[in-house]
């Protein structure tokens, strides 16, 4: 019987785990290059996607300070408004009483005319503008009856004054000037007393009849001038009620846009917190192929060298020892049996 044995050198063996190992070396500097461009790509798209995130954020907050800057400018305008509404209603108010008070001046030095006898009076040259006087009680420009005692403040004039409210240019009789300022003294209220009585007292002898006669007609207009100003009052609370109305429907507004603009940051938050998911679940996945290929490659590699003439060689040259030991042995069995013979014969 013939055995044939397949003999393989040691350097082609040396070869081919060279040439093997040369290819993996290959494959996997491959690999690596792979995965660093897909790291870059990767990269850029994470920073491209931050860039965008930041350019939206970016933008949220330039629309929420613009609001800002325009809700401050409404509310400037707002209170400039209102502001030039009450000095209109402040300079209407104030000319008002200043036409009362000339139209209750004239109507006074009439009356005053007619009691002395002299005669229809000149025209009023003191009382044609808004003359700034004090009064005894401090008051500037329009001197405002006494709301509560409704009582009229008349003016202190001195010589020179009661000379330009007559119109004639001549002096006043002294007995008429006398006569208004002691009027003066007695209209101031006294004590407190609210409802107390005008009394006038004239050094020529009128009665009382007439004095109350010449005051009723300012008396009525101070009561007119009371009314008009009660009105005014009530036109601008209404005026502030409503400019606080839209004062608190704008806070309202800006409120809400700015809970809407918390709810778009969490909303980005969000997304950005899904991309990020996304992001790892790809790296699992990634990693998940990688080792599957790393598995097939082991095997495939596994057979390879399985199926190589190493291998073969190795396999055959293992049984040509084997075969060597067992003829040996067979020897060695047939020398002890032919012994055995020879030591019995």
């Amino acid at each position: 019987m013939s055995t044939s044995f397949k003999l393989v050198s040691d350097s082609e063996d040396e070869d081919e785990v060279a040439e093997a190992k040369a290819g993996k070396k290959q494959r996997r500097e491959e690999e690596v290059k792979v995965e660093h461009r897909r790291q870059k790509e990767v990269q850029k798209a994470e920073e491209a996607q931050k860039t965008e995130e930041a350019q939206m954020v970016e933008e949220a907050q330039r629309v929420v300070e613009e609001h800002q800057a325009e809700m401050a400018h409404q509310a400037e305008a707002a209170r400039w408004w209102e502001e030039a509404e009450r000095q209109r209603a402040i300079n209407e108010a104030q000319a008002w009483m200043e036409w009362e008070q000339q139209e209750e001046m004239q109507a006074w030095v009439r009356a005053v005319m007619v009691m002395q006898g002299g005669g229809t009076p000149g025209p009023l040259t003191a009382v044609a503008g808004p003359t700034p006087r004090v009064c005894e009680r401090g008051k500037v420009q329009a001197c405002l009856p006494c709301q509560k005692a409704r009582k009229v403040c008349i003016w202190p004039l001195g010589l020179a004054e009661a000379t330009v409210v007559m119109g004639s240019g001549k002096p006043v009789p002294k007995h008429m000037v006398k006569w208004r300022m002691r009027t003066t003294t007695n209209a101031l209220p006294q004590g407190g007393e609210k409802h107390k009585k005008v009394h006038m007292t004239m050094e020529e002898g009128e009665d009382d009849e007439d004095t109350k006669e010449v005051f009723g007609v300012p008396r009525v207009m101070a009561e007119e001038q009371h009314d008009m100003l009660g009105m005014l009052t009530q036109v601008l609370a209404q005026v502030a009620d409503r400019l606080a109305a839209v004062e608190a429907h704008n806070e309202e507004r800006l409120t809400m846009e700015q809970e809407q603009m918390e709810i778009r940051r969490a909303h980005l938050v969000i997304t950005r917190r899904a991309a990020d998911w996304d992001k790892e679940r790809l790296e699992l996945e990634w990693v998940r192929t990688s080792l599957g290929q790393q598995r097939t490659e082991d095997l495939w590699w596994m057979g390879t060298l399985m199926q190589s003439p190493f291998v073969y060689s190795s396999k055959g040259k293992k049984k040509e020892v084997e075969m060597e030991v067992e003829a040996e042995k067979g020897e060695e069995a047939d020398d002890e049996d032919k012994d055995a013979q020879g030591e019995e014969e």
